[in-house]
């Protein structure tokens, strides 16, 4: 219950400096929360857990979307799909994480203690 009134005030904070606080609400945040793991919001995440994450969540959806869409061409294989999706989820994550780093130096966001 603790950690769900601080990810709140991290919300409210986050509106009160002009940040968006639904950076946090995917299905992926939501199921390892689910399974105990502390996840705080992307901005106080550091950078390498953030790649990892954004890489998770849009390697699986971007895999299964470019996947269907190959089907549909002659000598389509699911290993050129599959490396496809590896490198645009690489430079998409890190672009990413990269855009949160900033944001959070650019902001002067308090430490995540403080919240």
């Amino acid at each position: 219950m603790i950690e769900r009134e601080k990810l709140a005030r991290a919300d409210t904070y986050l509106r009160s400096v002009g940040l968006s606080c639904n950076t946090d609400k995917t299905i992926l945040y939501r199921f390892l929360r689910s399974r105990g793991v502390a996840l705080k919001p992307v901005y106080w995440e550091s950078f390498h857990k953030n790649v990892v994450l954004k890489f998770t969540e849009f390697f699986i959806v971007y895999l299964a979307i470019t996947y269907l869409f190959s089907l549909a061409q002659d000598e389509a294989r699911f290993i050129d799909t599959f490396f496809s999706a590896v490198f645009v989820s690489s430079v998409f994550s890190f672009v990413l994480s990269l855009y949160y780093h900033f944001q959070s130096r650019r902001n002067g966001l308090k430490d995540w203690s403080n919240i």
